[in-house]
């Protein structure tokens, strides 16, 4: 065969191979962007714990519109996967991840919703503790997410989302711990006034007597009353956090099948 035909027969092989597009960058785009939001509405879950009542409704604006945009792109990627030749992953692995990135920041507008509606005078020490622990994660899932396009290599990160995970555990059932242990001491210290009250005789005892021990019920009322309304917030905390090794879970499976 002459060297005119086999070029012929070259080309004709490489007009019949298919040359497939190159891998959708815009997925990354829109992880970039999601995670992105998801830090700022962490942050201002952090600032939402410090400042004054007054303050408070302007963050838990600012975290609604985060969890706003965040959806829009999370319908954007939804749009995306029906038109793409290429994502960089496998399709059901995109959508796992991105709705576990809106889980974050719904959680996140949960707790700042509900710590606001009960416009509690004051954050609680769990709060705080919470809140800096979650944004820490986030921060994390932002930066494996801007190395996932060029290095696929993200166990740094999702160790340290998982070890923030751990540490927020902790403190949340810590502080259900100390809940609980204030409030069984107050009914301690309450159901000991009466039995005082009771056993004493009717010249010893007083009027303000019987005050005090209506006053120690309605406190133990009162702190019953507040230990579940605070849960509410502390369950959304816990959530979001959760949510967190949830997209590191999902980080994980998405570059073990494409390294």
């Amino acid at each position: 065969m002459s060297t005119t035909e086999e070029r012929r027969g070259l080309l004709k092989r490489v007009k019949n191979i298919k040359i497939l597009p190159p891998k959708d960058s815009r997925f990354y785009n829109y992880f970039d962007e999601m995670s992105g939001h998801i830090v700022e509405a962490s942050e201002d879950l952090v600032k939402l714990f410090q400042v004054p009542l007054n303050e408070r409704d302007i963050l838990e604006e600012k975290i609604h519109s985060a969890f706003v945009r965040c959806s829009r792109i999370s319908e954007l990627i939804e749009e995306l996967l029906h038109i793409s030749q290429q994502p960089p992953f496998e399709r059901t692995e995109i959508m796992e991840l991105t709705r576990n990135l809106v889980r974050i920041i719904k959680y996140i507008k949960h707790a700042a919703n509900r710590y606001v509606i009960y416009s509690f005078p004051t954050s609680d020490k769990e709060m705080r503790e919470l809140a800096p622990v979650i944004n820490s994660a986030c921060i994390e899932i932002a930066a494996a997410i801007k190395h996932l396009p060029r290095n696929r290599n993200l166990d740094s990160y999702l160790n340290a989302i998982n070890r923030y995970e751990v540490h927020a555990d902790n403190i949340y059932h810590n502080g259900l711990k100390r809940r609980f242990a204030e409030i069984r001491q107050n009914r301690i210290d309450s159901e000991k006034m009466i039995e005082d009250f009771r056993s004493r005789d009717d010249a010893k005892s007083s009027h303000a007597d019987l005050l005090n021990i209506d006053f120690s019920n309605v406190q133990y009322t009162r702190h019953v009353a507040i230990f579940f309304i605070l849960r509410e917030v502390y369950v959304e905390l816990e959530k979001a956090s959760d949510a967190c090794t949830d997209v590191a879970s999902s980080l994980k499976r998405m570059v073990a099948g494409n390294v």
